[in-house]
């Protein structure tokens, strides 16, 4: 009998135990994706990332990841038009499960969706206008006149003027004797002579007759050599200088040029309006990238990808983009809070991207100059994201 109780109590201990307190995480019920679902996917057109040809073909950066992992997955999908805007909305609505277009992570959209791994990192850039025609003869004018330049000019003259008076000093008692030069008139024929010995364009008119006129003319030969030689090379060195910064527009030279982006709330027009650059405003980048052509505005900031893609498309004799980038962001695909899409969509984006196709689909948008800078770092990142 005791032996009997004591099973009965031990198995009443047992069975009161909370097992769901130490339920295994697999054992939680969670979302799953309906079977056999057609998923609905916003997509507003941003080159490079998302485009239609005129047979209604989609492509693209952002659509070729989404469709590379989607066709990895099996899944099916159509196709719905959004404005940017609107995609964070219409997720949060139901209206569609997954953007595939541009679309940057920042901290507010974080608040309200969820994010897959980055597949691409990219940041603004800035297009502004080839110098042509007469804008063209400006630039070189600013270029040639500018205080660099004049300050090395300046100080070639000066050197020549003291030269001159050396030889005047020389010569000045044969020169008084037989012509009767005045002091002016001696250092003027005197600058002659020094600046015909710099550039070896002598015509034996003007030439020293005392020894020691002659042995000044024979060091200032050697002198100037070198003097022209240094003089040449920062000449060459700042005039270089002066076109790697039109190759650069710091935050700084953004405060002091005509500006354009897009209209707010892009992140563009935020990312100044923080800064404090004044900008004009455009409801496309079509619309921004014309007016800088029309010399309206002086530059365009924008995704340096769309930008890059745009200008080689339609204004390659008349703009350029600059190579130097500003305020990095990383693009992935938006999806609504808690969606069961996420955790396969993201291992298939981290199988897509180290295929060889989607360095060749880089390549084709991008070009090769700028592919390999980013595809490192989206790999190390979405490492640390497994």
């Amino acid at each position: 009998m005791k032996t009997i109780v004591s099973c009965i109590f031990l198995l009443a201990c047992l069975f009161s135990f909370p097992f769901a307190a130490v339920a295994a995480p697999d054992a939680v019920p969670g979302r799953t994706l309906e079977k056999g679902k057609t998923l609905v996917v916003g997509i507003d057109p941003i080159p490079p990332f998302a485009l239609r040809t005129e047979e209604g073909q989609w492509h693209g950066i952002s659509w070729a990841i989404w469709h590379l992992a989607a066709l990895h997955l099996g899944w099916t999908y159509e196709i719905k038009l959004l404005p940017l805007e609107q995609i964070i909305p219409a997720l949060l609505a139901g209206e569609i499960d997954v953007a595939a277009t541009a679309f940057g992570i920042t901290k507010s959209r974080e608040d309200k969706v969820d994010f897959t791994v980055p597949y691409y990192f990219s940041a603004f850039g800035v297009a502004t206008a080839k110098p042509k025609g007469i804008h063209a003869w400006v630039a070189l004018i600013k270029d040639v006149f500018s205080f660099y330049l004049l300050k090395l000019v300046f100080v070639l003259t000066a050197i020549l003027l003291f030269v001159s008076m050396l030889f005047w000093f020389c010569e000045r008692k044969i020169d008084s004797g037989k012509n009767g030069l005045g002091f002016f008139r001696g250092i003027g024929n005197a600058f002659l002579l020094s600046s015909e010995t710099m550039t070896t364009v002598g015509y034996g008119e003007n030439v020293p007759r005392t020894k020691m006129g002659r042995l000044a003319v024979y060091i200032w030969m050697f002198v100037s050599v070198i003097l022209l030689t240094s003089f040449t090379a920062s000449i060459t060195s700042s005039l270089t200088t002066i076109q790697l910064k039109k190759t650069r527009y710091t935050l700084d030279d953004l405060h002091h040029i005509r500006v354009g982006c897009l209209t707010p709330p892009s992140r563009s027009a935020l990312y100044l309006e923080k800064q404090g650059i004044a900008h004009h405003s455009f409801e496309t980048v079509h619309a921004a990238l014309q007016a800088v052509y029309q010399r309206k505005i002086d530059a365009v900031v924008y995704d340096f990808s769309t930008l890059q893609y745009l200008v080689q498309e339609d204004y390659r004799e008349e703009l350029t983009v600059l190579p130097h980038t500003f305020h990095p962001k990383f693009l992935a695909l938006p999806l609504p809070p808690d969606s069961p899409l996420r955790r396969p969509l993201n291992k298939a984006i981290l199988e897509v991207v180290e295929m060889p196709v989607w360095h060749r689909i880089l390549v084709s948008y991008v070009g090769k100059d700028a592919v390999p800078s980013m595809l490192p770092f989206i790999r190390r990142t979405n490492g640390q994201n497994k």
